[in-house]
């Protein structure tokens, strides 16, 4: 899986907003005014907001190129971190829209973006290699269990 690009500037910590894709409760409202409610059976994945407020020409240029000819405009997921330093966390994410360019207002060289992404799941290498291993054993055991029963 490609990783987020790499850009020489950091997103703004103030317009940094963490949300969810969905709501994750299921809420029915019955004609008699009572409500029923459930939490959802399924996973929610959460999403980030990130703003860079200054990016460089070379910095745009290297996220449209990015976004452009490694993911296919989000049509593939990336490995990302979270800028905050209290989440030392790799995701698997992927981009929700288009990234939004604006031409700085103060500073005609410089641009803003604006980007959302939603978190997959924790990119762990670790637990991909246990998962595999435990596949492997999983179908060895089976195809020693199957010569055996052949032999019989």
């Amino acid at each position: 899986m490609p990783s987020f690009a790499n850009l020489s500037s950091k997103p703004s910590a103030s317009d940094y907003k963490q949300d969810m894709l969905s709501d994750p409760v299921h809420r029915v409202e019955f004609e008699s005014g009572a409500l029923l409610s459930r939490a959802r059976s399924t996973a929610v994945p959460r999403t980030r907001e990130l703003f860079y407020p200054a990016l460089s020409e070379a910095d745009k240029q290297t996220l449209e190129d990015w976004e452009a000819n490694t993911i296919g405009f989000g049509g593939e997921a990336f490995n990302w971190r979270d800028p905050n330093p209290n989440d030392p966390v790799m995701y698997g994410a992927k981009l929700l829209g288009p990234i939004k360019y604006n031409m700085h207002p103060k500073s005609p060289h410089h641009w803003q973006a604006r980007l959302r992404i939603a978190l997959l799941s924790e990119s762990s290498s670790s637990s991909s290699s246990c998962s595999s291993s435990s596949s492997s054993s999983s179908s060895s055991s089976s195809s020693s269990s199957s010569s055996s029963s052949s032999s019989a």
